[in-house]
């Protein structure tokens, strides 16, 4: 009973005195305070958000690269696993390379000729220095995948295998949806 009321809920700082036997070291008769369950509940609800959030941002799938919604990409039955690489990514609007805006579609497709996309290799180079910077003693692969819409023109493709080329990545995966055989 705390307070005279039977009814009433220990709030947080009440304290209560525990009855101890009279001998030994708990003998003292000071007030304990009393932990309330109180206090967890914000810290569950903080790690049910977090599980969630987790569970929201890991595929559990095991794949590396998330469709966009604005890409449509090609089927395929001959596929393989990909590995970790940078991702240009070509919709209708924009090219992207590891979702960071380097140019856009339609200026690109513009032209037959097969021009440099100077943003794309800056990115592209920036990205090699920085693998190289954590694998020192590792040669350098030169991977990137290629995700492309598969209504975007050809042309478009051919400029930003030609750029990938130019920076260091001559090994040029496409992401495909894998078709059922």
């Amino acid at each position: 009973m705390i307070g005279g009321n039977d009814h009433a809920e220990p709030n947080r700082g009440d304290t209560l005195t525990l009855q101890t036997p009279s001998s030994g070291w708990a003998s003292t008769g000071k007030p304990v305070p009393v932990m309330s369950a109180r206090t967890l509940i914000p810290f569950i609800d903080f790690l049910i958000v977090l599980v969630i959030f987790l569970l929201m941002s890991f595929s559990a799938s095991g794949e590396l690269v998330a469709q966009q919604p604005t890409i449509t990409m090609p089927d395929a039955e001959n596929t393989q696993q990909i590995e970790i690489s940078p991702i240009i990514a070509v919709d209708e609007r924009v090219i992207t390379l590891d979702g960071t805006r380097v140019a856009d579609t339609q200026t690109q497709g513009q032209s037959a000729q097969v021009d440099r996309i100077e943003p794309l290799i800056t990115g592209l180079e920036a990205e090699k220095r920085r693998w190289e910077t954590i694998h020192p003693s590792e040669p350098f692969a030169g991977q990137v995948i290629v995700q492309a819409d598969r209504n975007i023109d050809f042309r478009v493709v051919k400029k930003v295998m030609f750029s990938a080329a130019a920076a260091g990545y001559g090994n040029v995966s496409f992401a495909v949806n894998q078709r059922e055989q």
